[in-house]
């Protein structure tokens, strides 16, 4: 086996035991992207959640998106869908949830070379990909969802992971999901009450969808906020529409997104 390949191995194996130990200490909900199938599991999982994970996505600077968990379910039709979340101490995670059209790849995060709006750029000392500065990325001109976020800013600061507990937001996938860029698309979110949320009778087209979920309770950095983990459960139940009434229904939601379009327009002009 030549040099090159031998050190191209050793630096592999010590990279799959560094990303290895973090995992052991932050649980399922730590590493990236890390999807759970509501498909697989029977359309109910759990999860262990942090009582700010998801009110932390709602401010100006974005949120850590290795303090939420991400839960992905698959419609061979177009159907009426009951989502529920709840939590084993209500009051102290206060379950919140987003729906997003579709599905990052799995281990996807933001600082792959694929991802436009997180450009890196490779370092030959340390042997990996680093932030680099972009003049669209520097946490004053918008990016291409007409935001302004320091977790966007490349020049100053190294955050890998974020999500957008209120709108769209993209992430790159790593070389062995195709090293494609992909966005999920803001559906609604929940977070109406400090107790169990639920998200009942709404329509969605054939497709993959992707579920952020957490906890709303405080949004500083103390410990009391932070810890200590607690069990959040959702729970997703599907029911198929005729090909009629699903043309109806998503004729409506097409038609409010026009209007939205146009109301936007208005808003910039």
């Amino acid at each position: 086996m030549s040099t090159k390949r031998i050190n191209r191995t050793l630096s592999a194996l010590i990279a799959a035991a560094v990303v290895s130990g973090l995992l052991m200490g932050v649980g399922t909900a730590g590493a990236h992207v890390d999807y759970i199938d509501l498909n697989a599991s029977g359309g109910t999982a759990s999860d262990d959640m942090k009582r700010f994970g998801w009110i932390d996505g709602t401010d100006t600077d974005l949120g850590d998106s290795h303090q939420v968990s991400f839960f992905k379910f698959n419609l061979s039709q177009a159907s009426l869908v009951n989502i529920t979340m709840t939590g084993a101490n209500e009051l102290g995670l206060n379950p919140a949830f987003t729906l997003y059209a579709g599905l990052m790849g799995d281990l996807a995060h933001d600082d792959t070379a694929v991802d436009p709006n997180n450009p890196v750029a490779f370092n030959p000392v340390s042997g990996n990909f680093e932030k680099i500065a972009s003049p669209v990325d520097d946490g004053v001109t918008t990016d291409a969802f007409g935001r302004v976020s320091p977790f966007r800013d490349t020049a100053t600061l190294d955050f890998e992971g974020q999500f957008n507990a209120l709108g769209s937001w993209s992430m790159a996938s790593d070389p062995e999901d195709g090293g494609v860029w992909r966005v999920l698309e803001y559906l609604t979110h929940k977070n109406d009450t400090t107790g169990n949320e639920s998200l009942l009778g709404y329509f969605l087209p054939a497709g993959g969808y992707t579920i952020v979920a957490s906890g709303a309770a405080c949004n500083e950095t103390g410990v009391s906020c932070t810890s200590p983990f607690i069990t959040g459960t959702i729970s997703l139940s599907t029911a198929p529409v005729p090909v009629p009434a699903a043309v109806y229904l998503f004729g409506t939601g097409l038609a409010g997104l026009a209007g939205l379009a146009r109301r936007r327009m208005a808003m910039t002009s």
